[in-house]
């Protein structure tokens, strides 16, 4: 088990668990992160921060924070 912003660029992952704060967890989950869908993380910027994943037909960036704090496991 691992989170979003540790996998490499172009692995699959299924999302476990979204642990954030309650506004940014609802965020998470209103753009599609929910339990048991699969994720791609796409690329990272230079700095590290945001993060962009493909979710299904959707490309979404995520700040480092939030990529930490939603857990997967590798596919």
């Amino acid at each position: 088990m691992t989170n979003i912003y540790h996998l490499n660029t172009g692995q699959k992952a299924v999302v476990k668990n979204v642990s954030a704060n309650e506004v940014i967890r609802q965020r998470l989950l209103d753009m599609g992160l929910l339990p048991n869908c699969e994720v791609i993380k796409e690329r990272t910027a230079l700095g590290g921060d945001p993060v962009w994943i493909r979710v299904g037909n959707v490309q979404l960036a995520l700040r480092r924070n939030e990529a930490e704090a939603v857990t997967v496991e590798v596919a």
